[in-house]
């Protein structure tokens, strides 16, 4: 079975290419199917320098992380996504919640806006110029899966005001070079009353960081740069 692969983020520096068309034959107790964890071992023998990071890794088909044991079908398209720091209908426009440009609170904040709610709460990460003790960062370039990346955010937003009776919610996240001082995310929450805002924001920002396929490369003023380590997403197809 021929598949399409797409490596995100430090697979994509590691195996040294973006994509690639692989042949994948099913294991031996599988009876003739193909599942993910065929195509692992068969991306595993194609790319060895990926062998210490497959382990890790989150596949998503079809838009949705799935785990070891999905079956496969003929042109399917595998993304693999290292762990982020930080199968339903997707939202038509991912730009209104990832976007390449400054963020604009201004605009948000008028989404925001709600004559019942007494309470606001806004969260702006910034680009520091520091981390893990290294100082002389200069940016970070922030990559996204645009598509699982806005789903997540999206239901991340209703989530939030239903579990913390919020009126309003609000996320945008950056892609692209931010440079120190910048926003790279923007998370605005109106409540009734402060402490529903507050933790609501306060959830928000943990939850997006565990869950949204967006990874950090990590520019220094010597000229180098990384790809942050983090958390490695969970398959959807679990219950």
């Amino acid at each position: 079975m021929k598949i399409h692969v797409r490596f995100f983020a430090g697979l994509a520096s590691r195996a040294g290419c973006r994509d690639v068309f692989i042949q994948v034959a099913p294991g031996r107790d599988e009876g003739g199917e193909v599942r993910v964890a065929d195509a692992l071992s068969a991306i595993e023998q194609e790319f060895p320098s990926l062998a210490s990071m497959l382990s890790r890794v989150a596949v998503a088909l079809d838009n949705t992380i799935v785990s070891a044991s999905t079956p496969l079908y003929e042109d399917a398209t595998l993304d693999l996504l290292p762990p982020v720091s930080g199968g339903t209908d997707l939202p038509a426009t991912p730009s209104r919640w990832l976007s390449e440009t400054p963020l604009d609170l201004s605009a948000l904040l008028a989404e925001c806006e709600d004559p019942a709610g007494g309470g606001l709460v806004v969260f702006s990460g910034d680009v520091r110029n520091h981390h893990e003790g290294r100082r002389g960062v200069t940016a970070i370039t922030y990559e996204a899966h645009p598509a699982i990346a806005a789903r997540v955010l999206s239901e991340l937003e209703a989530e939030v005001m239903e579990r913390f009776d919020v009126l309003r919610c609000r996320i945008q996240h950056r892609t692209g070079r931010v440079e120190v001082g910048q926003a790279s995310v923007l998370v605005i929450c109106r409540a009734a009353h402060r402490a529903a805002a507050f933790e609501g924001a306060r959830y928000a920002i943990d939850t997006l960081k565990l869950k949204t396929p967006i990874w950090k490369l990590e520019h220094y003023d010597d000229g180098s740069e990384r790809y942050l380590d983090g958390t490695p997403l969970q398959p959807e197809d679990q219950g």
